[in-house]
This record gives structure tokens, C-alpha cells and sequence, in this order.
């Protein structure tokens, strides 16, 4: 999603300085769309196949038919003919979803996987789809298109400005509308969830999941699920609001749903554990695999995942720490992340005792998280892969070197197998310095490396053992 947000951004970038929405509410009747709302809307219908031809589609047909299925249950009829609802899931970790005003329904897999049972998700679904049949992107739209006119008329950064007007829609859809409009679809959402069975308290439980904040660095860049201040004004309304609509009614006969949808998810949380990694987002992803080992301690997977957020923890501290973080500090750990790399993040981190034990720490959290997926499965060439990785910066490097052999064994068109063999090559280097360093007759010194510090380079060689090199 990440060209996505480039242009989303410029949208977002001239509302926020052409004119200040007025409040307003929904309309749920007919609307009829203006001469220049029809090319808008023409625009927006044509997401739905430009986020297929770019690849930010996610596909899960069992999971995208329970979206469907609630989603359908949930939505009103339409009042026009440019509505028509369809649910589809977006790959990206960030825990958000939106709604178009023809009635096209995005969840990005990094919500889905916070979600704790079915009901969550009638709650976010009762919401979105409140948006649409509230008509709520054209009402902010109308709220705000004078001052998009007026700056086109004033001939600033024409280009940009014409891209940005043509996408407004989802500028509005993905950032989130008033907070009028986003009350009104909370509580609409809430009434839509217990007409269709579901228990209404699980709404506030929702904003409650997206209140946390592991990596300590909210607020982030504002969606509508991400607002903090306002999502724990949402929890308390919403959570008011519930137990109103459910006076006189027995709980028992509403429907929940959690073991059954978070088996749905697996796949879509180990995809999301990896892509927080990719994102720079390592305790966002410990946590969630932390979670997944918690749910099911017998499923290989899970550990390996752990593992992989583990390792990439680095010398970070694990969430959910004792003492509370301002927010003055988290501003300062976005403006870190915004202005050094993750190596220099990372070398700074290294440079304190704190972050060397933390490195240590995570380090052996990962070895036993790869060491007891290959208990569950011992022929699990990706466990393998990762205990070499994690063997290697702590020091044993011959078994690291038997582990990583067997993966790309298994794996023999890997496509990291290039930089899997850089570290066999410093693997065998420091074999061999240890061989030359070690009394006659005794074996390899397997202590040699601190954690975090890359054995010499060596020349071309892989670790002997079991008689093969990876290439054989």
C-alpha cells in the first residue's frame, strides 16, 4: 500500500490546508451526485480493479467470504443506483479499513489480525458500511470542495491538486471523517451488530485492541481506527451506548464467535507478523505472535514466527513494559525512526548495556522459539533457517552452519539463498580461525562471537558436516 499512500497523502495534504469540514450528519436516503461528483464517483469504482492489477489485494476466499457473508447481513438496502456493497481484503499491517461511497468495503489484513472473534468484526463492518449508506463521503466532500476549487483557481501546484480532487473520495474514506460522522457510524454500527445477533459490547472491545500502542509511538499518522484521544472517547461512548441497547436481553443469546474466527485468521496473522517485521515494526509483531503461540502451542508456525519477530527485536525492548511512555517521548521515537536507518537505529541501541542484554535476551527468546517449532516438526526447513540465523550471532556457528546447510538443501531455490551463502561463507571463515587458534587434537572454539557482531568475511566455503555442501 505503500505507492497507495503517496497519493492518498497529496489529498490529504491540500484538505488539510484548503478548508476545515463542516459537521454534519449522514443521509440515508437518495442522494443524487452533482455533474462533477459523477466523474468522482467514476474514479472511485475504479479502485476496485487498480488494487487488483497492483497487487494490494489479499487472497483468502474462506476469509473473504465470512467478511462477505457479515457484511452483507450488515449493510441496509441501497438507496441509489451507484451503491452497490462488495467486501475485499487489502495486504498491510496497519490496523485500519474504510469504505467508499459505491459501496466497496477494505479491510487491511493488519486489522483483521488484532480482531478477537467474529463480533469485532460485525462491529467494524456495522461501521464501514454506515459510512457508505450515510452517504458520508459525499457529505464531507460537499463540506470541503470550495476550498479545493478555490485553490485550483489560484493556480498552486495545479498537477498535484488535479490527482489529489480525483481521489478525494479515498483521501476522506481511508483518514477518517468528522468526528460526528465517525460517532454516527459507531453508533448506527452498534444497532446494525445486534440486529444481526451479534453482542454490541464487543464494539468498544474493538477501539480498546487498537488503543495499544507496542511500539510506543502513538499518536501515528491519523486513520479513522487510529485516532488515539478519540478512540478512548470511543470506547467509552460506544461502551454506554451498548449497554443500553442490550437492557432486557439475555448475552447468552448473542453471538460472539472467537475460536472459530481466530482459526479463520491463522494464515492472514502469520502473513501480518512478517510484514510488521518488513515495516519496521518488530514489537508490533512479537506481540501478535506471542498471542498466536498462546492459542495454539502446538502448531509449528506459530514458533517459527515468533522467532522471526524475536530475532528482529534485536536490541530493542520487549512491549509492554513497566513505566508509561509520554507522549512527548513517543513523538521523539517517531522523529528517531523518521531520521536514522534501522542499522543506525540499531548500533545505537548496541551501544548501551541495556540494549546489548536486550539483544542477549531476545536472541535466546528466539533459539527456543525455532528449537521447539522443529520439536513439533522436525522437517520445518524455515525453523531451520532461523536457529541458524539466531545460532550464528550467538557465538555457535558450527551448529549454525548444519542448520542453514539444511535449509537451503530443502529450499534449494530460496531467494535468499545468495545471502544465506555470504554467511556460510563467514561461518566456515571463523571454523577455520578457530581450528588454527584451538590445542592440537581439541575441536573448534564455538564461543567466539559477541551477539550483534558479524564474524570476518571469508572466501568461498561452506561449513563441512553431513557431507554435502548447499550447492550439492
Amino acid at each position: 500500500m505503500r505507492s497507495l499512500a503517496g497519493f492518498v497523502a497529496i489529498a490529504a495534504l491540500i484538505l488539510a490546508h484548503s478548508a476545515a469540514p463542516a459537521r454534519a450528519e449522514g443521509k440515508y436516503e437518495p442522494v443524487k451526485l452533482l455533474h462533477n461528483e459523477q466523474q468522482l464517483m467514476k474514479t472511485v469504482t475504479e479502485y476496485e480493479d487498480l488494487f487488483v492489477r497492483r497487487g494490494y489485494r489479499y487472497s483468502s476466499p474462506d476469509v473473504e467470504g465470512m467478511v462477505s457473508r457479515i457484511g452483507e447481513r450488515l449493510a441496509p438496502p441501497p438507496t441509489d443506483p451507484y451503491i452497490h456493497y462488495r467486501f475485499h481484503i487489502l495486504r498491510d499491517p496497519e490496523p485500519n479499513a474504510f469504505a467508499l461511497p459505491d459501496g466497496q468495503i477494505y479491510l487491511n489484513t493488519g486489522i483483521l489480525a488484532l480482531l478477537e472473534n467474529e463480533a469485532q468484526l460485525a462491529g467494524l463492518l456495522g461501521h464501514e458500511v454506515t459510512h457508505t449508506a450515510g452517504h458520508h463521503g459525499l457529505v464531507e466532500y460537499r463540506s470541503v470542495r470550495r476550498g479545493i476549487v478555490g485553490v485550483m483557481v489560484g493556480g498552486m501546484l495545479l498537477g498535484p491538486i488535479a490527482v489529489a480532487a480525483g481521489n478525494v473520495f479515498l483521501r476522506l474514506a481511508v483518514y477518517g471523517y468528522s468526528r460526528e460522522l465517525e460517532a454516527e457510524a459507531d453508533d448506527r454500527g452498534e444497532r446494525r451488530m445486534l440486529q444481526a445477533g451479534y453482542d454490541p459490547r464487543q464494539m468498544s472491545r474493538l477501539f480498546e485492541i487498537l488503543m495499544q500502542d507496542p511500539e510506543e509511538e502513538q499518536p501515528k499518522p491519523a486513520t479513522a481506527w487510529s485516532t488515539h484521544p478519540q478512540l478512548q472517547t470511543r470506547v467509552e461512548t460506544t461502551r454506554a451506548l451498548a449497554g443500553e441497547a442490550i437492557a432486557g436481553i439475555d448475552p447468552e443469546t448473542l453471538r460472539v464467535g472467537a475460536a472459530g474466527y481466530r482459526r479463520m485468521v491463522r494464515r492472514i496473522c502469520l502473513d501480518t507478523v512478517q510484514d510488521l517485521i518488513g515495516a519496521d515494526y518488530p514489537r508490533s509483531a512479537y506481540q501478535l505472535a506471542d498471542r498466536l503461540t498462546a492459542e495454539d502451542p502446538a502448531d509449528a508456525p506459530r514458533f517459527i514466527a515468533l522467532g522471526d519477530a524475536a530475532r528482529a527485536l534485536g536490541a530493542r525492548s520487549l512491549p509492554g513494559g513497566e513505566s508509561a511512555v509520554t507522549d512527548l517521548e513517543k513523538k521523539v521515537n517517531i522523529k528517531r525512526r523518521l531520521k536514522l536507518t534501522r542499522e543506525e537505529s540499531e548500533v545505537a541501541r548496541l551501544a548501551t548495556p541495556e540494549g546489548q542484554q536486550n539483544l542477549r535476551r531476545n536472541l535466546e527468546t528466539a533459539r527456543r522459539s525455532y528449537s521447539r517449532a522443529l520439536e513439533l516438526d522436525p522437517d520445518s526447513p524455515e525453523a531451520r533457517r532461523g536457529l541458524g540465523l539466531t545460532l550464528e550471532q550467538l557465538g555457535d556457528v558450527e551448529a549454525a552452519g548444519r542448520h542453514l546447510v539444511l535449509y537451503l538443501r530443502a529450499r534449494p531455490d530460496a531467494p535468499d539463498r545468495p545471502v544465506l551463502l555470504q554467511h556460510l561463507d563467514r561461518i566456515m571463515q571463523a571454523l577455520r580461525k578457530s581450528a588454527e587458534s584451538a590445542p592440537s587434537g581439541t575441536g573448534p572454539d564455538k564461543a567466539a562471537p559477541e551477539p550483534g557482531k558479524p564474524v570476518p568475511d571469508p572466501g568461498k566455503a561452506a561449513p563441512g558436516g553431513e557431507n554435502a555442501t548447499p550447492d550439492q
